[in-house]
């Protein structure tokens, strides 16, 4: 299972019941540094993907800027 959670506020946002390396993810697409800054083991079968929450975004959001 995949737990998506805020990496600032540790808001808890969703959940994917399949493997983290799922092609529908598209983690595996990542770099090498990306992974390990954005996605981590937390046991044998649940991965953690750290990214921002909706309320955690600046506002205004800026499409130009890189958020997650």
């Amino acid at each position: 299972m995949v737990v998506y959670r805020c990496r600032r506020c540790g808001r808890r946002i969703g959940e994917y019941p399949g493997a983290w390396d799922d092609p529908l993810l598209g983690l595996v697409q990542l770099s090498a540094e990306d992974q390990r800054a954005f996605v981590a083991p937390v046991s044998a079968d649940v991965t953690e993907v750290r990214i921002l929450c909706e309320h955690c975004l600046p506002v205004p959001y800026d499409e130009g800027l890189w958020y997650n």
